[in-house]
């Protein structure tokens, strides 16, 4: 009887405190897990400030992809207000009279109001020779003419000799080019028209041009151009006079003064 009092005594100081202690332990796990939390929170600022300010988040990155890089001119990289530019250039001569073949060497001057606008002179002085076909057709008549044959005929043929020309150049279109992170050089695409006079085998006449270009300024003293013209003049021949059009593609160098 007695040993069945002390079990129930122990049995209702159990029931009583184990509520008490499952709570303390549940609030135990709890001040845990916030813990855990907090530590959790701590280890991602550091991670954070691990990375640096944002100017070292970017410099790291630059350094990942160094190939993704650019420098940027902020500025023309060639002065062109108010200069002189002197240069040679050679050209070929498409079109024109169908028996003869042409090359032009050239000087030009040019003088740049603004990188906009330049107005310039240009003396040329042209190479001709007979085309293939001028050639079959020359050698035809010169083996009729010395066989005694009368019935033969040379076609009428004119050619250049010199041009000289004063022209007006608007550049709409500029551009500059990096080339390897160490060098920058500068281009424009331009347009320009002009007239003057041109020296034939027949004599002299009027000559007009239009065309377009490219010129690349590599420095502050040395360019170059390339170009495509049209050209018209009326030349002489034994059957009368005829308008000649022709197209001059030509490449050249300059010199800033």
């Amino acid at each position: 009887m007695k040993q069945l009092k002390h079990w129930f005594l122990i049995s209702t100081l159990v029931f009583i405190a184990a509520p008490g202690f499952a709570k303390s332990k549940s609030a135990k796990r709890q001040t845990v897990a916030k813990a855990q939390i907090q530590n959790k929170t701590i280890n991602m600022d550091q991670q954070f400030e691990s990375l640096g300010t944002n100017q070292d988040i970017i410099d790291k990155a630059r350094a990942l992809q160094p190939n993704n890089s650019m420098k940027i001119v902020q500025k023309r990289a060639v002065d062109r207000e108010l200069r002189f530019e002197i240069g040679g250039m050679y050209g070929y001569v498409a079109g024109g009279d169908t028996y003869v073949t042409t090359q032009n060497l050239g000087v030009n001057l040019d003088f740049h109001i603004s990188p906009r606008w330049s107005i310039g002179a240009r003396y040329v002085d042209s190479r001709n020779q007979l085309t293939d076909e001028g050639k079959r057709v020359y050698d035809i008549a010169a083996a009729k003419q010395a066989a005694g044959d009368p019935n033969f005929t040379v076609p009428g043929v004119d050619f250049p000799l010199s041009t000289t020309l004063a022209v007006v150049n608007f550049y709409p279109v500029y551009g500059k080019v990096s080339w390897f992170e160490s060098a920058v050089s500068q281009f424009d695409l331009y347009v320009l028209a002009g007239g003057g006079q041109i020296e034939l085998g027949s004599g002299k006449t009027a000559v007009y041009t239009g065309g377009v270009g490219m010129g690349v300024w590599w420095n502050n003293w040395f360019s170059s151009r390339l170009e495509a013209r049209y050209q018209n003049y009326t030349d002489r021949v034994s059957s009368g006079e005829r308008n000649i059009d022709s197209f001059i593609m030509q490449v050249g160098i300059g010199f800033m003064l």
